[in-house]
């Protein structure tokens, strides 16, 4: 019988009527893997996915081969256990800024997700005469070399430590270190966000995971546009390369994160200095000149209070960003606006996105120079919705600012997921963003796993009658 070739990691999925019934389905599985280790685990993993009955009682596994599943199957570290709830919950996507970016982010997936590929092939080819350079070459800078990278193992040390502490050595290969000090900069950096976050987005749906609602914060707003269809996708790349480009002409500036409410930010605002977020209840962002950040920081560091500077090279969402208001709005006007066809949180109302705001150029503006209201959004998509939060681009940085913002109700439990890991985080791409799919299927997410395997050909395998 022939079988295609498969992605490195698979996920295992079992369920049953009771808990019971669901430890004797994972003994017997292990034990029956044990006794043929010669199957081909997509194919396991495919027959569990498409012929057993979805029962309440739900256990997952992601896992790399027959052995590596048995092993995994036998770890309570590494399977995970859930009660699918009774009623199934929306999904949120929520897109990240900049902060968490890195060279090689989503590398994995560009290289086995067939989906992804033909998304960021896509938008860097349309990006290549708006920007004068294949970000391809910038995010993936051994994408054409032949040089593999050696994909870290699912189960080994999760973080590294000196690289999450600021304290890994400096790169010594020539064009890691070139393409970080390209991406770093904003013309750069803020279409490769945008890129990666539409792509992801765009391999999720493929697999079933659509969003019911979305919230962006500051360039994830953006994406939100444009997979709502505010924005053709042509347009939101022409859009963000023009944007980033105006923004890194302009002056720079700095930011600063303090731990403060938006009322006791604002006795600190002056001619220098502006709201620039507001991530919390007591989470709060100043930007302005690079000064008059310095004196607001030592000011508020002698009070004993625990401020960070953002690593940034403009102050973002600011009065200094008035110089490219005029050429924004112009570029803007450009285009054929069209009302959301899903609904997004606006980053400048901090409520729904109103079909006269998306399409007017001058709502653009302001969601260049004001704050993002990320706390007060997150508040009104939580108690309108409770929906399941998945945060789609690299890091968890909105996951932590929406911990932080949703109010506890027993009723409803807080489920937030993140799609690609943070730069420290050693596990491989694609492991972790199985995990996050098995976490949905636990909750109770129905997965297309047609789609999932579109670019695959499996087959159904022989396996104990009582898993199903």
């Amino acid at each position: 019988m022939l079988t295609s070739p498969s992605r490195p990691w698979q996920l295992l999925v079992l369920s049953a009527q009771t808990d019971s019934a669901l430890k004797t389905a994972t003994v017997n599985l292990a034990d029956y893997l044990r006794q043929h280790p010669d199957f081909n685990l997509a194919d396991v993993a495919h027959t569990l996915q498409h012929e057993q009955p979805a029962f309440k009682h739900r256990r997952m596994v992601v896992c790399r081969d027959i052995e590596d599943a048995v092993v995994a199957l036998e770890d309570p570290r590494r399977v995970l256990t859930n009660i699918q709830e009774t009623k199934q919950r929306p999904i949120a996507f929520m897109f990240p800024g900049l902060g968490t970016h890195y060279v090689n982010m989503a590398w994995e997936l560009y290289q086995v997700e067939p989906v992804f590929q033909k998304q960021i092939d896509y938008c860097c080819e349309f990006l290549k005469p708006l920007l004068g350079q294949d970000l391809r070459d910038i995010i993936y800078p051994h994408r054409t070399s032949g040089q593999e990278q050696r994909s870290p193992q699912e189960n080994s040390p999760g973080l590294d430590l000196r690289k999450m502490l600021g304290r890994s050595q400096t790169p010594t290969d020539a064009k890691m270190v070139a393409a970080t000090s390209l991406l770093n900069q904003t013309n750069l950096a803020q279409p490769a966000i945008f890129v990666i976050e539409y792509a992801l987005a765009q391999l999720l749906i493929s697999w079933g995971i659509r969003p019911a609602a979305m919230i962006g914060y500051s360039i994830g707003e953006y994406v939100a546009a444009t997979l709502a269809e505010v924005l053709s996708l042509d347009e939101g790349l022409t859009l963000i390369a023009a944007r980033a480009q105006m923004i890194q002409k302009l002056p720079g500036g700095a930011m600063l994160a303090v731990p403060l409410s938006q009322t006791e930010i604002s006795p600190l605002l002056n001619d220098k200095l502006s709201l620039s977020a507001v991530n919390g209840p007591s989470m709060g962002v100043i930007a302005g000149e690079t000064n008059a950040i310095e004196v607001l920081e030592q000011q508020l560091t002698q009070k004993g209070l625990a401020c960070r500077r953002l690593e940034t090279s403009h102050a973002f969402h600011s009065y200094m960003m008035q110089g490219a208001t005029s050429d924004l709005r112009e570029l803007v006007k450009t285009f054929n606006l069209q009302a959301p066809k899903i609904p997004y949180i606006s980053n400048v109302t901090g409520t729904w996105i109103t079909a006269a705001s998306a399409t007017n150029p001058d709502y653009w503006v302001k969601h260049l120079c004001q704050p993002v209201l990320f706390a007060s959004g997150m508040q009104k998509l939580w108690k309108e919705q409770y929906p399941i939060l998945l945060e789609v681009g690299p890091g968890q940085t909105l996951s932590s600012f929406a911990l932080q913002c949703i109010e506890n109700n027993p009723a409803v439990s807080q489920i937030i997921l993140p799609t690609l890991r943070y730069s420290y985080d050693r596990k491989p791409d694609l492991a972790f963003l199985l995990k996050t799919l098995g976490r949905l299927w636990l909750a109770g997410v129905q997965i297309d796993w047609t789609g999932f395997y579109a670019h695959e050909h499996r087959h159904s395998i022989p396996l104990p009658a009582y898993l199903f």
